[in-house]
């Protein structure tokens, strides 16, 4: 069986549509954007369909340009880092999915697609955390003592599970 008559990897393949449709229904009020998440999910799908990085590189860019066409709208800082993660991890997971189907087809294991994914969003929401509490701290504003132990947390849980 040749690399590409491989399947893809289910769980992958849903990481990557919950990803992507998170992304638009979080901007379900702004039209624009949300055409623009629709359109960098379709691309997605096309990318994935082709097993084209460029075209899961542009797909991923577009839902990405959706989040940052919101923040020109007005959107809290807050908000732009939570959208981010979704659009972010659409990318690094619907690349996973090419890769694992050319090493090992749809028959990739759960757990390295799990592995992958939870080591992704906590990397994610690790980087926006911080970057939100720099964003508060030199802004001035409430203590950000919620999210740090937040981070924490999250740190604490990854390193739960590796073990």
């Amino acid at each position: 069986m040749s690399s590409t008559e491989r399947s893809l990897p289910r769980f992958s393949l849903g990481v990557t549509g919950v990803s992507a449709a998170t992304v638009a229904a979080l901007l379900v009020t702004a039209p624009i954007p949300l055409g623009v998440a629709l359109l960098g999910g379709a691309l997605l799908a096309v990318g994935l369909a082709w097993r084209r990085e460029g075209a899961l590189a542009l797909g991923a860019g577009t839902l990405f340009t959706a989040v940052v066409l919101a923040g020109i709208d007005g959107r809290s800082t807050g908000w732009l880092l939570a959208a981010s993660v979704p659009a972010l991890l659409a990318w690094t997971s619907s690349r996973h999915a090419v890769e694992l189907a050319r090493q090992m087809g749809g028959g990739a294991t759960l757990r390295v697609e799990l592995v992958r994914t939870v080591s992704t969003v906590t990397a994610l929401v690790a980087g926006g955390a911080v970057g939100y509490l720099l964003q508060r701290t030199v802004t001035g504003g409430e203590s950000p003592l919620a999210l740090a132990l937040l981070l924490v947390a999250v740190v604490a849980f990854t390193v739960a599970l590796w073990r």
